[in-house]
């Protein structure tokens, strides 16, 4: 992962310029500008420390939430497929109920729904097999004439 690789970094360079730096406090008299070489020493070693990291967040991070946004907008997308899915196979078992009850000689072979931004839940088509005509007089009773029904099935069988 980028953001490991530049940690790593800054820990490698840190540990670097540490012992280079503790490597020119032995050779540079320290006696007379001690307090002006330990400033210089502390800016190269945070400058050294804050360059990698930096690079997290100007470039590398804003990618990881915008891959971040699209990885929650496909579960977005799979929670409301699978609840569409739910919710027709709940009406199509609740059809057939109702259909056995009627006595109407078909069954509801599989029903297409969109569950809205509000919530709702339209019933776009539903497919039958068995006796159309019987089932489509009670389908149009309970769902209206906007739902499309469609005789389901092989064709020819």
């Amino acid at each position: 992962m980028i953001h490991t690789e530049n940690i790593r970094t800054a820990v490698l360079a840190a540990c670097f310029t540490a012992i280079g730096l503790t490597a020119a406090e032995y050779i540079v008299p320290l006696e007379k500008f001690e307090k002006q070489i330990r400033l210089i020493f502390a800016v190269i070693m945070m400058t050294v420390i804050l360059t990698p990291l930096t690079k997290i967040r100007s470039g590398d991070f804003s990618t990881d939430i915008a891959e971040s946004h699209c990885f929650a907008e496909d579960i977005t997308e799979n929670a409301k497929r699978m609840q569409e899915q739910a919710a027709s196979e709940s009406i199509r078992t609740g059809l057939n109920h109702a259909l056995t009850e009627k006595e109407s000689g078909c069954t509801v072979e599989s029903v297409t729904v969109h569950i809205s931004e509000s919530g709702g839940i339209d019933i776009i088509e539903v497919k039958v097999t068995g006796n159309l005509l019987t089932g489509t007089v009670c389908l149009r009773e309970w769902l209206g004439e906007s739902v499309t029904i469609t005789e389901g099935g092989e064709i020819g069988a």
